[in-house]
């Protein structure tokens, strides 16, 4: 990939600055939380990534960032969490990312889909959707690129023909 291209550790790190934002003072782990970790807190970590590669033409790719987001409140005596308050911060990492997209360097990808699951008893897991366009030269070598430049100018000049 090229210099300056936005790669998952930044989206990463722009997404656990938007949880800071949304609940102050509190820890936010990345992958996994440690060992009898504190509570209240949350943990981001990247779930999947897919790509789209005709989504831009033959010129450019998007690629599809999935998140998960799980959020902790503090528990009783007895190790339970009081589950209106893990829906409250559920709302609230989704309320985070309302704006429709996340600043991520100079780029803004664009926040697709925001869904939380509350069955758990012992967090909420927000699932938080990302697309974001790529040049194509930053998954190819430029031989190929060329080529396939060159095969799109084919193909147009034949539809123009025809």
């Amino acid at each position: 990939m090229r210099e300056g291209t936005i790669l998952p550790a930044d989206i990463t790190a722009a997404i656990v600055e938007q949880v800071k934002g949304a609940f102050p003072g509190e820890a936010v782990y990345t992958d996994l939380v440690p060992r009898d970790f504190a509570r209240p807190c949350n943990m981001v970590g990247l779930a999947r990534i897919a790509m789209e590669p005709l989504a831009c033409g033959l010129s450019g790719v998007e690629l599809l960032y999935q998140y998960k987001i799980t959020t902790f409140s503090t528990v009783d005596e007895v190790h339970h969490s009081h589950l209106p308050l893990l829906d409250l911060r559920a709302m609230a990492v989704m309320g985070a990312f309302a704006g429709g997209f996340l600043q991520v360097g100079g780029r803004a990808p664009k926040v697709t889909e925001i869904k939380a699951d509350t069955s758990l008893y012992d967090c909420a897991e927000v699932s938080l959707a990302l697309r974001l366009a790529y040049d194509r030269a930053d998954f190819v070598g430029p031989e190929f690129h060329e080529l396939m430049q060159d095969l799109e100018m084919q193909v147009c000049m034949k539809k123009e023909k025809g």
